[in-house]
């Protein structure tokens, strides 16, 4: 079912990770799934030189890993936040 492959990459020059969908073998992103300064999922699709296809359960697969992504990142960013606050008083 399957045919792709999520990656999460942290990037010092963003608040929160993002994540890269590729398909299953490609060493290139098709996708970048973000939050947006709204602290919403945002999707930003990366130009290609060939056509990409996937399936109804691979775009679920996508949209629910999105979903469960957006309330974890978020914490995680509030939580180090609050611990750096506490650190400098």
């Amino acid at each position: 079912m399957k045919n792709i492959r999520i990656e999460k990459i942290g990037d010092v020059n963003a608040d929160y990770p993002y994540l890269e969908v590729f398909l299953k073998d490609s060493t290139k992103p098709f996708l970048e799934v973000a939050i947006s300064g709204d602290k919403e999922v945002s999707f930003k699709f990366y130009a290609s030189g060939k056509d990409i296809e996937i399936a109804v359960e691979d775009w679920e697969y996508i949209l629910s890993t999105a979903k469960d992504y957006l309330p974890k990142a978020l914490k995680n960013e509030d939580d180090f936040l609050n611990f750096t606050d506490e650190q400098a008083r």
